[in-house]
């Protein structure tokens, strides 16, 4: 079963140094063990996280520095697996995409409350054009005595057309947290650019 993850390199000045952890259960990790009932499971399709939409940061409307800063979502990494799906309406067999997003969650000064809501997307692109784009939004906790957590959110899954050949796919995807324009802009021109790196086996 083809299993993938991308995981972040570099983290802005503003986070302290993050020890990348696998998620649990059946996206445990890119060294996970191969399911007898996929081993000939169709191929992952490529995955991408721009940097400018990797970090959310939430303010109280009041102003831009740290006081004024509710809450910050960060994502560390995407891991999941490709198995076959369903069939189609046609008859037609699909790739069945798994994820889940390990996130970073960081509570601010101007916090009154204990949720943080995190809307993220997930792009799919065939010759580089985006062809559909899966919206989601997942409200995480943190406790009362909690500032800092990094918490996983519900596996997802994503059906596709398979292709001619299953061992190749035709498609991309993209997925980062969905931002404003002014949330873009100032992820450009303040945070440090995010890379991640992609492991798929």
């Amino acid at each position: 079963m083809p299993t993938f993850c991308l995981q972040t390199l570099r983290f802005p000045p503003f986070l302290r140094k993050i020890s990348l952890l696998l998620l649990l259960g059946i996206v445990s990790g890119c060294d996970a063990g191969i399911d007898p009932d996929t081993a000939f499971a169709p191929a992952c399709p490529h995955f991408d996280v721009p940097g400018s939409v990797a970090d959310q940061l939430i303010y109280d409307g009041r102003g831009l520095d740290p006081a004024h800063r509710v809450s910050s979502a960060r994502i560390l990494a995407i891991q999941g697996d490709c198995r076959n799906g369903p069939r189609d309406e046609h008859k037609r067999p699909l790739t069945r995409v798994r994820l889940s997003l390990k996130l970073q969650l960081d509570r601010g000064p101007a916090s009154q409350e204990n949720l943080i809501t995190v809307p993220y997307f997930v792009a799919i692109l065939q010759d580089g054009k985006i062809i559909d784009k899966k919206m989601f939004t997942e409200t995480l906790s943190l406790p009362n005595a909690v500032s800092s957590a990094q918490e996983n959110t519900p596996l997802r899954l994503i059906d596709l057309p398979m292709g001619d050949n299953p061992q190749i796919s035709p498609y991309s995807m993209e997925i980062g947290l969905q931002l404003t324009h002014d949330q873009v802009k100032y992820n450009r021109s303040h945070l440090r650019s995010v890379q991640f790196h992609e492991h798929v086996q």
